[in-house]
């Protein structure tokens, strides 16, 4: 198929979901590998839940890998054939024309963003929901109820977290930062469909000086201020 087309196609999903400025309330979280997005997030919804009025069905929850095993659902597909969407691997005519014969589960890559962005879109029209990763900040960024986060610390401080968490050298979890970074920049390009800069992102946080509790407690007082919760 011509570029040409793709691209605009990718266009008018991107312009559909950014129409949609009312739903939310919706924080995301980016993170550059060996920050900790998850418990962040996870700090978030307890505080935010335990301290300010919902009701029961309105409770703040949050959601990564979710998105994965909910997109592949949709499509009837087994989760591995739509990671590499989130890995930011692109195939090749050749490859696409081979899994098309090859296989009963074959979807393009248009039709799994599709259903991507519509779980996306799903999410931010209930709202109180906070997306950790998967290109979240991309398709979300024009909401009015919207907050955007980024987590990130020097290179080497990185490493060395990735590296005792896992218990892996320096030099592979050097590898693995670098490739995961590399992957996440390029996934939110790609959903964008431009390059993306860190204009995108409301506040960031360096993980090397702040404390978890200290990123939290900064994270909610912005959300009061911009009106996404409210005592």
């Amino acid at each position: 198929m011509d570029n040409r087309f793709k691209e605009k196609d990718h266009h008018l999903f991107i312009k559909k979901i950014t129409e949609s400025i009312n739903h939310g309330p919706v924080i995301t979280i980016s993170r550059e590998a060996g920050c900790s997005a998850n418990k962040i997030a996870e700090m978030l919804v307890s505080s935010i839940n335990e301290n300010y009025y919902f009701n029961s069905d309105d409770k703040w929850n949050w959601i990564n890998r979710a998105i994965i095993a909910e997109s592949a659902k949709e499509l009837n597909l087994p989760p591995h054939k739509i990671k590499y969407i989130f890995d930011s691997e692109k195939k090749g005519i050749i490859d696409d024309v081979i899994s098309a014969l090859a296989s009963r589960y074959y979807k393009s890559d248009m039709q799994i963003k599709k259903a991507i962005f519509k779980l996306i879109e799903l999410y931010a029209i209930k709202g109180n929901i906070i997306i950790v990763g998967r290109g979240g900040v991309s398709l979300t960024n024009h909401i009015k109820k919207s907050l955007h986060i980024k987590l990130q610390a020097p290179l080497n401080w990185r490493i060395n977290k990735i590296s005792e968490k896992h218990k892996i050298s320096f030099d592979i979890a050097k590898k693995y930062v670098t490739e995961m970074d590399k992957k996440r920049i390029q996934l939110i390009n790609n959903f964008m469909g431009r390059k993306a800069d860190n204009s995108i992102f409301d506040i960031i946080f360096n993980c090397k000086t702040m404390k978890q509790i200290e990123i939290v407690e900064t994270i909610i007082k912005l959300a009061e201020i911009k009106k996404l919760i409210s005592k």
